[in-house]
C-alpha cells in the first residue's frame, strides 16, 4: 500500500470518528463530507469540500444550518455561507500529515464559531474591518464595478465616462476628463464617452457599522442604516437629494464615500415619471423616497481605486513621497532601476511634486545588459527614454528631464532631496564641493555606487556638517593620496577596454543591489531619520573587508568640509 493510500485512510477515521461521513466524489481524487461542528451553545451542520490535498488552499467549509444562536451578520461567513476561519496564507498545514491538517481546519472553525457567539465586540470588530468585502460580495447578484480615476476636494461629485468597448468596457468616474483620457490612452482604448449620470462624493472617519439584521436592500434599508452609522454624513446625502437638480437628469444616482476601510458605493434606478416630474423640485423627490419610493431596491458599487494617492501608499505605513521634489542624477544602470523604485514610493505626484532626470548619455549596445531598459531605448538619451518608459507605466507622474551634463549651480540645489545615481567619483566630488558651498539652505544629497567588480555597493547621505561629506570617505594625508578612510576591496577591480574606453564589469545583480539600498535609505529620510548615512552591503561569497554602518563623522583636514 502506497503512502498516498495509507495518508487518505487516516484521514477518512479522523473524519469518521468526528461524526462526518463522505456524501459526493469530487473529480481530481477530491471529497465532499458532512458532518457536525461542537460549540458550547449547540452543534452547527457543515459541508467539508476536501479537493486540494496539497493544501495550497484550505479545505472550504459551507455551513448548511444557521442554528438561532448564530446571529444573522457574522463575520468571516460569505454570502454563500463559507466560513473564512484562516487567512489565506497564515497558517502552512502539512501535506505529510492530512488527517492532522483537516482537524487542525475544522477545530479553528469551531473556535471563530464560538467566539462569534460568546463575544458580540469579536463579532462587531473582525465585520467592521472586512465590511468591505460583505458590500461588494455580501449578496447573490453581482455589484456594478467602478473605476475611480480622480477626485478633487473642490468637487462635490464625479462624472461617469465609458473606457473601451464591450466586453472590456470600464465605467469609470473622475472630476477630470484628462484624467480620464489619459487612462484610455494608456489601456489602449479611444477616446471616453461621456454620460449624464454623476456619482456624489463623500467622506467619514467613521467606521461602517454592522446593521442591524441584514445588509440594506431597499432606499429606506439603506437611510436607516446610513443614519445609524454617521448621522452626519446622513444628513450630507439627504442635502444633496434635497437641493442638487442635476441628479435627476439620469435614469439613476449613485454615491460613493472615502472611509477608513476603503470605498464604498451603492445607488438606486430612479422612477422616470417621478424623477421628470420633480426635475425642479428635488426636494419633493427626496420626500418620495422616504416614502413610497423608498421600497426600491438598491444596487452596490464596486469601486476600484486608480488614483496615485491609493497607488503609491497602499503598501506603506509612512508618507510618501507626494509633494515632494526630487532630483536624480544618473540614468544609468543604478539610476535606472532605481527611478522605478522612486516613482512607486509616489515621486512625481501631487501640485507640487516633480522627479527631475538628469544625464547627458545616450543608451548603447554596451549598456542594454545591466540597464533596466532594453532594445526599444537603444541610441535614445536614457533619461529621455527612462521618462518615456515611466510614462507608460505611470502616464500622471510629473517628470522633467535635462539631457545636458550636470553643472552644480544654486538652482540645482533647489527641492526636497538630490540622488547622485552617477557612480563617477569626479561628478560626486563636483556635487559634494558645490554643494558644501551654497550660502542658503539646501536639500540634503545622497551618494550610490557600486564598488570594484559588484562585491559591494555603498551610499553616504549627506544633510548635516555634524557628520560627513563625500569626501571625508578619503584619507586626507598627501603621502596616502586618495586612499580609503572604510576600505571594502582587498585587490583592484578587473577592467576591460572596449577600443579606447575602459570600463568595470559587473553583473546585473549589482546595480539593482546598490538602488534597493538608495531606495531604503531614502525611506529611512521618508521616516525621518535617515541614519546610518554611510552603509554597506555584501554580496555573498565575497572577499571584502566588513565595514559597519554608521553615521561618519566629519574630517578636521577633509578638504572638502574641513574648513566649513
Amino acid at each position: 500500500m502506497d503512502t498516498t493510500t495509507i495518508r487518505l485512510g487516516e484521514t477518512l477515521r479522523m473524519l469518521s470518528a468526528r461524526g462526518f461521513i463522505t456524501t459526493k466524489y469530487v473529480s481530481g481524487g477530491g471529497r465532499i463530507f458532512e458532518g457536525d461542528l461542537h460549540c458550547n451553545s449547540g452543534t452547527v451542520r457543515v459541508q467539508v469540500c476536501l479537493d486540494d490535498w496539497d493544501f495550497i488552499s484550505y479545505p472550504r467549509i459551507t455551513l448548511i444550518s444557521k442554528p438561532a444562536f448564530l446571529p444573522s451578520l457574522m463575520a468571516h461567513v460569505d454570502v454563500l455561507n463559507g466560513l473564512c476561519y484562516f487567512s489565506p496564507g497564515s497558517v502552512v498545514l502539512d501535506r505529510y500529515d492530512p488527517a492532522t491538517a483537516v482537524a487542525q481546519c475544522l477545530d479553528q472553525a469551531t473556535t471563530v464559531l464560538e467566539k462569534i457567539v460568546s463575544d458580540p465586540k469579536y463579532c462587531s470588530d473582525d465585520f467592521q474591518d472586512e465590511f468591505l468585502t460583505h458590500w461588494v460580495y455580501g449578496q447573490l447578484s453581482p455589484p456594478w464595478p467602478v473605476v475611480l480615476c480622480s477626485t478633487s476636494s473642490e468637487n462635490a461629485y464625479c462624472e461617469y465616462y465609458l473606457v473601451g468597448d464591450a466586453p472590456e468596457r470600464k465605467a469609470v468616474i473622475a472630476t477630470n476628463y484628462a484624467d480620464v483620457q489619459i487612462l484610455a490612452t494608456t489601456l489602449g482604448c479611444a477616446p471616453p464617452k461621456t454620460s449624464r449620470c454623476k456619482c456624489w462624493l463623500f467622506r467619514t472617519e467613521r467606521r461602517p457599522v454592522l446593521p442591524d439584521d441584514a445588509m440594506p436592500a431597499t432606499i429606506k434599508e439603506l437611510f436607516f442604516w446610513l443614519k445609524k452609522w454617521d448621522f452626519a454624513l446622513y444628513n450630507n446625502i439627504q442635502r444633496v437629494l434635497e437641493r442638487e437638480k442635476e441628479y435627476l437628469n439620469a435614469a439613476f444616482v449613485t454615491f460613493a464615500i472615502d472611509t477608513p476601510k476603503g470605498w464604498i458605493g451603492f445607488g438606486f434606478e430612479l422612477d422616470q415619471m417621478m424623477r421628470l416630474g420633480y426635475r425642479d423640485a428635488p426636494k419633493r423627490f427626496k420626500q418620495y423616497l422616504h416614502r413610497k419610493g423608498g421600497l426600491k431596491p438598491i444596487f452596490r458599487v464596486d469601486i476600484t481605486d486608480i488614483r496615485a494617492d491609493f497607488i503609491h501608499s497602499r503598501n506603506l505605513v509612512f508618507k510618501d513621497l507626494k509633494e515632494k521634489r526630487l532630483t536624480l542624477v544618473g540614468c544609468g544602470a543604478i539610476g535606472g532601476y532605481l527611478v522605478q523604485a522612486l516613482v512607486r514610493l509616489g515621486a512625481g505626484t501631487g501640485c507640487r511634486g516633480e522627479l527631475v532626470l538628469i544625464d547627458s548619455d545616450t543608451i548603447g549596445a554596451e549598456n542594454l545588459g545591466r540597464h533596466y531598459l532594453g532594445m526599444t531605448a537603444l541610441f535614445k538619451s536614457k533619461a529621455e527614454a527612462l521618462r518615456q518608459e515611466i510614462y507608460r507605466q505611470f502616464p500622471y507622474v510629473r517628470i522633467s528631464v535635462q539631457t545636458q551634463a550636470v553643472r552644480a549651480t544654486s538652482k540645482f540645489f533647489t527641492g526636497d532631496l538630490i540622488i547622485d545615481a552617477t557612480g563617477e567619483e569626479a561628478v560626486s566630488e563636483m556635487i559634494n564641493e558645490n554643494h558644501l558651498r551654497q550660502k542658503i539652505k539646501v536639500p540634503p544629497v545622497l551618494y550610490v555606487w557600486i564598488k570594484g567588480n559588484g562585491e559591494c555597493v555603498q551610499s553616504l547621505f549627506v544633510d548635516s556638517k555634524r557628520h560627513g561629506c563625500f569626501r571625508c570617505l578619503r584619507l586626507p594625508d598627501t603621502n596616502r593620496f586618495r586612499e580609503e578612510r572604510f576600505p571594502t576591496i582587498r585587490r583592484p577591480p578587473q577592467r576591460q577596454n572596449f577600443g579606447c574606453r575602459s570600463f568595470t564589469p559587473y553583473a546585473v545583480s549589482a546595480p539593482m543591489h546598490a538602488a534597493s539600498l538608495a531606495t531604503d535609505a531614502v525611506i529611512d529620510w521618508m521616516k525621518g531619520d535617515p541614519s546610518p548615512r554611510f552603509r554597506t552591503r555584501y554580496i555573498e561569497k565575497t572577499d571584502a573587508k566588513i565595514v559597519k554602518n554608521q553615521n561618519i563623522s566629519p574630517l578636521k583636514e577633509c578638504q572638502a568640509c574641513g574648513s566649513q
